[in-house]
């Protein structure tokens, strides 16, 4: 079972089900034997043309006459061995009754006689219950009986293929619920994992183990459940059989049942190695899948179809050579496994056969037969036998897949058993709304990576920075400078490596996240909306909000300007991710989700990157009324005339440092690298607005 006995627990709620489909695989192997057994009589009818009725009757005799002659022989022997006295000395060679053997001889063909006079005893019950129940519904007419034992083949095979209907039913149903457990706690720890781990596996990784992983674990618990019941149970029932006719030889058939152990513990470690191969090549065909889909508009902006076309083709030509050694292992068990079946198979029909074609009960003088073995026997162990060969090869095709699913229930269960590495501490510190200050004290950091070659080194240097509530404070600096990284830190979307951040003094990995991150709310440079109205989108900030409360931050946002243009107004559905929407649109709709979060901190990340001129300054009459008495960072490249009537304090990054920080005429004046690209931003402006003039001209 492997990995699969860690699905335990999403199975245990469904068990009455997976009983019930137990024993309707019971039945089901019941009939399976059944029908191979019907191989007797109808051998009787047609081969032998023997009326069934005088079968009974000859073997009722047979087997009287059986009992009565080792019933004679126990008391010839028990009168023998009275002869010996009581401690088994023999009698006085003078006696006229002399034995001809030891006294322990005689014990020997005792105990014989009466083994066989119990085995006559028991097939003498059987065939009497026979005449006495079966024989009055059969037909004295052989056409007849042949007719009749079509009938219950017939009937036996629709009530069997009921209960296969039923059993798959049953378990599919079961299954579906168990993927829908599954794909639930797997996306819930996602969701509760920390930012930083849900980085290092990235999105087709994740999107790949809560879809085509759980899809294949579906698959392989519906196999468990359904045909890796009743496949072994239908062998099970052959064997059973198969051990009644004649348990001799079935033993001999089982002389191979060590190899083929052997041949399925090499196939089941190769195919669950090639499986999970295959399943974490499926992962990057995700992740070209989601860069191509993703960045449509890029992809046909510049031409560059072929490219990604070819991407796809390199990756899928791996992910195909990991494939085909699945396929290239199961061709090989498929033949492998039914070779060894036959030749099972064989080991115990030839020295059958032998004993048919010769009229033996013995080879060599091992005895293999307690009577003459007929051709109906012979017959019903051929297709008692041959009757394992088809869920044997059912169950090399089963193997397979749960090999392959269980690859698939590790992938899972290794993303189950991460641990978030951001955390609640043990006695978590009530934070009530800020009211005084932030303070980041001698922060640094550096972002984990698995790869050396890929690491950025140290981002934030010893960087101390206090922000008093009420102010609004603009972060600038050059590109990789730390800026992202620095908001990043404060809902702890990652951990400093070192130094601390305080919120009126207490640190933020004192308190609950929960309580941390209530006093944020985010914008960010990459605007996400989600599926549905803009209602619902600005309503995403809280949990419980009142349309009141939706229309009057959608009015601050200057939202309503939009919504008057959709047919639908505040209600219109807005596409995936917002896409129906523009640049500054979406920004305005994201700044009212963070409005109605009556944040006390908010945070801006390139708030009006994406937006137009129109927007940028409607976004900046927004902060400019809702920044009042409330503490604003925001990360610019543009300090325009509009943010510098609202800014109170700018600071300055550079290579994870506060280089500078005060007015914007001050640090125009004191700091060169904020002159830089303060006049970088003025001939930028310049240059867009000639362009504009040019264009309108």
């Amino acid at each position: 079972m492997g990995g699969f006995s860690r699905l335990i627990p999403f199975l245990w709620p469904h068990r009455r089900a997976l009983f019930a489909s137990f024993g309707f695989g019971c039945i089901v192997a019941v009939l399976w034997g059944a029908n191979l057994s019907i191989a007797f009589p109808l051998v009787k009818v047609l081969m032998e043309k023997q009326n069934l009725h005088e079968y009974v009757s000859s073997e009722i005799e047979r087997h009287e006459q059986e009992v009565q002659f080792q019933e004679s022989r126990i008391q010839d022997i028990t009168g023998q061995l009275a002869l010996y006295g009581p401690d088994g000395t023999a009698p006085p060679k003078s006696s006229p009754e002399q034995p001809t053997e030891t006294y322990v001889e005689l014990q020997s063909r005792q105990v014989l006689a009466a083994r066989r006079e119990t085995e006559a005893s028991t097939r003498l019950w059987r065939m009497q219950w026979v005449q006495h129940y079966a024989m009055p519904w059969v037909p004295v007419d052989r056409f007849q009986s042949f007719a009749l034992i079509a009938l219950l083949v017939l009937a036996a095979t629709a009530v069997k293929g009921v209960f296969i209907f039923l059993q798959d039913v049953l378990v599919g149903r079961v299954m579906q619920q168990v993927t829908l457990m599954l794909r639930k706690q797997t996306l819930r720890k996602v969701l509760n994992l920390d930012y930083p781990r849900l980085a290092e596996h990235g999105a087709p990784d994740l999107l790949s183990r809560l879809t085509f992983d759980t899809e294949q674990v579906a698959a392989g618990l519906n196999l468990v459940s359904g045909k890796m019941v009743r496949e072994p149970l239908k062998c099970l029932a052959c064997v059973a059989l198969a051990l009644w006719v004649n348990w001799r030889f079935t033993v001999m058939s089982m002389l191979f049942v060590p190899v083929l152990g052997l041949f399925f513990s090499w196939y089941g470690r190769a195919v669950k190695k090639a499986g999970r191969r295959m399943t974490e090549r499926m992962s990057r065909l995700y992740r070209i899948l989601e860069e191509t889909l993703d960045g449509l508009k890029v992809v046909i902006g510049y031409g560059r179809a072929e490219r990604h076309h070819t991407l796809f083709h390199k990756e899928y030509k791996d992910y195909l050579s990991k494939a085909m050694r699945v396929v290239r292992i199961d061709a090989i068990a498929r033949p492998t496994t039914e070779l060894l079946v036959m030749l099972a198979l064989f080991a115990a029909l030839l020295p059958a056969a032998y004993l048919v074609l010769n009229d033996k009960t013995s080879i060599w003088g091992v005895k293999l037969a307690a009577d003459k073995f007929d051709m109906a026997q012979l017959t019903v162990l051929y297709a008692l036998l041959a009757g394992c060969l088809d869920p044997c090869r059912k169950m090399t095709v089963i193997y397979s897949r749960l090999k392959r699913s269980a690859s698939s229930v590790d992938r899972i269960f290794e993303l189950l058993d991460l641990e978030t590495r951001i955390e609640d501490p043990a006695s978590p510190v009530p934070l009530p709304r800020l009211h005084k200050s932030i303070e980041f004290q001698n922060v640094c950091f550096s972002y984990p990576s698995k790869n050396a070659a890929t690491h950025r080194g140290q981002v934030l240097n010893n960087l101390s920075m206090r922000v008093n509530v009420g102010e609004v404070v603009a972060i600038v600096g050059q590109n990789g400078c730390g800026k992202s990284t620095l908001l990043n830190l404060l809902p702890r979307f990652y951990d400093v490596d070192s130094g601390d951040i305080r919120l009126d003094g207490i640190g933020i990995k004192e308190t609950s996240l929960r309580d941390l991150r209530s006093q944020f709310a985010i914008v960010t440079q990459e605007t996400l909306l989600f599926e549905g109205t803009i209602a619902e989108n600005i309503a995403y900030g809280v949990s419980q909000v009142t349309d009141d409360e939706v229309l009057a931050a959608a009015t601050l946002a200057r939202v309503l300007p939009i919504c008057e243009k959709l047919p639908h107004g505040i209600h219109s559905r807005i596409g995936e991710k917002g896409r129906e929407l523009s640049g500054g649109q979406r920004q305005r709709i994201a700044l009212a989700r963070a409005i109605v979060r009556d944040p006390a901190v908010l945070i801006l990340d390139e708030a009006t990157s994406a937006a137009d001129n129109e927007s940028a300054d409607l976004i900046h009459q927004t902060l400019q009324e809702f920044s009042k008495g409330r503490t604003v960072l925001m990360i610019t490249h543009s300090m325009t005339p509009r943010l510098l009537e609202f800014v109170t304090r700018i600071v300055v990054l550079d290579e994870g440092r506060v280089l500078a920080e005060g007015h914007h005429a001050d640090l125009v004046e004191s700091c060169p690298v904020y002159r830089r690209l303060f006049h970088a931003n003025d001939q930028d402006d310049d240059a867009t607005t000639s362009d504009r003039c040019r264009s309108a001209a």
